[in-house]
């Protein structure tokens, strides 16, 4: 959300009111003397965000209501609140069309649809169903005057459980900590979870069989295709004319070349398989006469037990390591054997279809060798019949492997694609356990506001503080052994201030709709104008970068600006000093 303008109207000709004044891309500043109407002004901009401002009562009598124009993404909208402690605002849509509010909780709803911004029932304390409003999470991109300098997050009222955490997860797009419907959304989500590992399991069954399918295929799709390839081009040479008896027992003498060598790969790797089996039969035999051999010394040992010369007590512990030694022995001579009979047993599955792969091309290559004798002893035209109906075949069974081959690739995309949308659904269902505290992007979180956190600090040359910061309740800092509301004077309102930045530079990672940061007057008086200087120039930078904006006010300190900010002074007499709002003008009659 961009901050375009902002404009108060008169409450009747005696009225005050000011003119349109437009927010810089960067920063704007309100710069001018205590009392000339600055607190007016940029409380007006929270009120018509929703946040309920107080005012003193010459506002209200004097001011009848406030347009701010704000552009959300990339339309603008207009909205009006009248100066009033109850809610009146009314919005104005880019199409013209307006939408009228008279409760925090519709406003807030509806500006919350044009942000995209998620929110779910919460809990409040007192364990009822609630949402959150603007006024609820304005409060870390918006300090007031008062209330806000006295810690980390000031809202006007405190009514969601845990809401300070509460926020921030929404801000940082976090499952909520006390979701109201969270038992019903776990239901939910140990519902899906289940399903997609029924389709996962559905899935391999199908990879499984679809892998048994290309189990006498020896070659990749690439080089599927390139043969049939290679196989239609000589098809069409021999339907062409001039072709004779030598070109047609060519096309034939390649095919047996081709499976004479597919037939040699067959048998070299039937020749590895009997030699790893022969391998194994004789380490089997082996383990098994280590085994006979540990039995002989169990039994040797049991007799010499027997004789209670050699170990007269019942308690007698003589042989006890050599018992504890043949346990051991015989349960890894036995896992041994077990691994061995098993991998013995695929082996022995795969020498069982290899054999017969082996013995189908053993078939094929003899049946054409006997179409290639016959095509020698036919006429031209006779020998290019057998010679394509040969090649047919072939094209036709090589083309039954590439189909077999890519239902495989298909199947396998497909068990991909169940096993990730099972995986989200596990890290879904994940996070709504009660160890939210474990959520790797709560700590990745915690460990990036830690660290610009501390940057803010130094920013703000805030020395008198512990860098060993830590946090409690999700995200609330300790400093060593102290919490922010212990601080005091200079300190605690540069230890605010860095928090509020430090949270305005993270949201921008994580493409938050709030683009702004709005401070009330920081007390010049508790901190030097350098030091100031410092952090609006810091500040502008991330401005720059992210296209984010600062407003805030000041009485003495001003800021160096460029093209892209804007100063708003105090244009209009007073009765002591200039102000921010003029009395209306009287139109002469």
């Amino acid at each position: 959300m961009k901050l375009k303008s902002l404009q108060i109207f008169p409450n009747g000709i005696n009225g005050w009111e000011t003119e349109e004044l437009t927010f810089g891309d960067h920063i704007t500043q309100l710069l001018g003397p205590n009392g000339c109407g600055k607190t007016p002004v940029i409380q007006s901009i929270a009120f018509c965000l929703g946040y309920p401002s107080v005012f003193r009562n010459d506002i209200y009598e004097k001011c009848n209501h406030v347009i701010l124009k704000v552009e959300i993404n990339s339309e603008t909208l207009e909205i009006k609140r009248v100066y009033s402690k109850d809610v009146d605002i009314e919005v104005t849509e880019p199409n013209g069309s307006t939408q009228r509010f008279f409760n925090e909780e519709d406003y807030s709803k509806y500006i919350f649809e044009w942000f995209g911004l998620e929110t779910s029932n919460l809990l409040t304390n007192r364990n009822t169903i609630t949402k959150p409003y603007l006024a609820t999470l304005l409060p870390f991109f918006y300090v007031d005057q008062d209330e806000g300098y006295t810690g980390i997050y000031c809202p006007p009222s405190r009514f969601i459980k845990d809401q300070f955490s509460e926020m921030m997860r929404i801000i940082f797009g976090l499952p909520a900590k006390h979701s109201f419907d969270a038992k019903k959304a776990r239901i939910e989500a140990k519902r899906k979870l289940d399903y997609l590992d029924r389709v996962v399991k559905e899935q391999s069954k199908q990879v499984e069989l679809a892998k048994e399918s290309t189990a006498g295929v020896t070659r990749s799709s690439d080089e599927l295709t390139a043969e049939i390839s290679k196989l239609e081009v000589e098809l069409e040479d021999l339907k062409s004319q001039g072709v004779n008896q030598d070109d047609s027992t060519n096309s034939l003498d390649r095919l047996i070349a081709t499976h004479k060598n597919s037939l040699h790969s067959i048998e070299f790797e039937l020749k590895e398989l009997f030699k790893r089996h022969d391998s194994v039969a004789k380490i089997v035999a082996e383990i098994n006469t280590e085994i006979n051999t540990l039995n002989l010394n169990e039994e040797a040992r049991r007799v010499f037990l027997s004789f209670g010369e050699i170990c007269g007590s019942k308690k007698c512990q003589l042989f006890s390591a050599s018992s504890d030694s043949y346990g051991k022995n015989l349960l890894y001579l036995k896992d041994q054997l077990k691994d061995l009979e098993r991998n013995d047993k695929t082996d022995q599955a795969v020498i069982d279809r290899l054999t017969q792969e082996k013995h189908n091309l053993q078939n094929l290559i003899t049946k054409i060798v006997d179409e290639r004798n016959e095509i020698l002893e036919q006429s031209d035209t006779a020998s290019v019949v057998n010679a394509t109906s040969e090649l047919k075949n072939e094209i036709f069974r090589l083309q039954h492997e590439l189909k077999v081959i890519e239902e495989y690739e298909i199947v396998k995309k497909r068990q991909f694609s169940a096993i990730i949308e099972r995986d989200k659904a596990l890290e879904h269902y994940d996070s709504y356990s009660n160890l939210r505290s474990s959520n790797p992007n709560l700590i990745r979180l915690r460990a990036d506001l830690r660290q610009l956190f501390l940057d803010w600090i130094d920013e703000l040359r805030t020395t008198n503080v512990s860098r060993d910061v830590t946090f409690k309740d999700d995200f609330a800092p300790v400093l060593g052994k102290e919490v922010i509301s212990q601080l005091k004077g200079s300190t605690k309102v540069r230890t605010i201030l860095a928090f509020h930045a430090a949270i305005l530079e993270l949201a921008t990672t994580h493409d938050s709709t709030f683009k702004f940061l709005i401070l009330d007057t920081p007390k010049q008086h508790e901190i030097h104008n350098n030091d100031l200087d410092r952090y609006f120039r810091a500040l502008k930078n991330i401005c720059k970068n992210h296209s984010l904006q600062i407003v805030f006010s000041t009485t003495e300190y001003e800021y160096g600006r460029d093209a892209q900010d804007v100063l708003w002074p105090p244009l209009y007499p007073g009765e002591e000093q200039l102000m921010f709002m003029r009395k209306t003008r009287q139109i002469n009659t």
